[in-house]
């Protein structure tokens, strides 16, 4: 099921940032404007027993950021944690990261052509990474009570008219989610990530749908960093409720250096 266009992109909501980043204001509940909205996506991609009974999803494909190419494979959680490996071959080398998050914290390790010591993400990188997922949204239990939800406005993707929803996260954490006025679908979402150091609004807009186990899940996002196209991710394969394995999200133990001893000639 491809997502409709009626011409080219007019993107005429983007949320607005004030200059000095003023403290958030969260709201003390959803009101019901924003819960019937996320109501009726579910019903639409699904129904919300479809909804209740997708507790992860694993899914590959390849991801193109302007004219880098890699192939990735992802894991997310209905409980929030998020796996996502990138592989990719450059002037002979087999190069690989893992960016995980394990519920509490973000953290990043190249293991090709060589395994380094892996980083803790902080700042905005390491929000976007925690709270944009791509395929399970925190619409439903667990997640959800960690989530206060706020209708917006109305807004323009790609032509279309939506509904625009607010969503401030377990500590804030703010992601904008386009609902379509005509579908009820779920056909952009994002919020504040970095690009070359500076933080910049980075959403995924869906162009494609397709039926997996019975919830209608994007297999194309076109990425858009401040309304403008950046690049393109292709879902090759998504399964859904598969057995993994808890340690995997875990950040992997410290690499400790061995020290070659020095013995004395007699």
């Amino acid at each position: 099921m491809d997502a409709q266009s009626s011409g080219p992109s007019q993107e005429t909501a983007q949320p607005a940032e004030e200059a000095e980043e003023p403290a958030i204001v969260r709201p003390k509940d959803s009101d019901s404007t924003s819960q019937k909205l996320i109501n009726n996506y579910l019903a639409s991609s699904g129904g919300r027993k479809a909804h209740k009974r997708l507790l992860n999803i694993e899914a590959s494909g390849t991801i193109v950021e302007g004219k880098t190419t890699r192939q990735f494979t992802l894991v997310e959680t209905r409980d929030g944690k998020r796996r996502l490996t990138y592989t990719w071959h450059h002037l002979g080398r087999d190069y690989k990261v893992v960016r995980a998050f394990d519920g509490l914290v973000a953290w990043e390790q190249q293991q090709l052509p060589k395994v380094l010591p892996h980083v803790i993400l902080n700042g905005q990188e390491a929000q976007h990474f925690k709270c944009q997922r791509w395929l399970i949204q925190p619409f439903g239990l667990p997640l959800s009570p960690k989530y206060v939800f706020q209708y917006q406005s109305t807004a323009r993707v790609n032509g279309r008219p939506t509904y625009l929803v607010v969503g401030y996260g377990p500590k804030n954490e703010r992601s904008w989610f386009y609902f379509d006025k005509e579908t009820s679908l779920l056909i952009r979402y994002g919020g504040l990530g970095v690009i070359g150091n500076v933080k910049e609004y980075m959403d995924y807009r869906a162009t494609h749908f397709e039926y997996v186990d019975g919830v209608l899940l994007p297999t194309e996002l076109s990425l858009l960093v401040e309304d403008s196209a950046f690049g393109k991710i292709t879902f090759e394969s998504i399964k859904t409720n598969q057995k993994i394995d808890s340690g995997i999200f875990n950040q992997p133990p410290d690499i400790v250096p061995l020290l070659r001893s020095k013995h004395t000639e007699r």
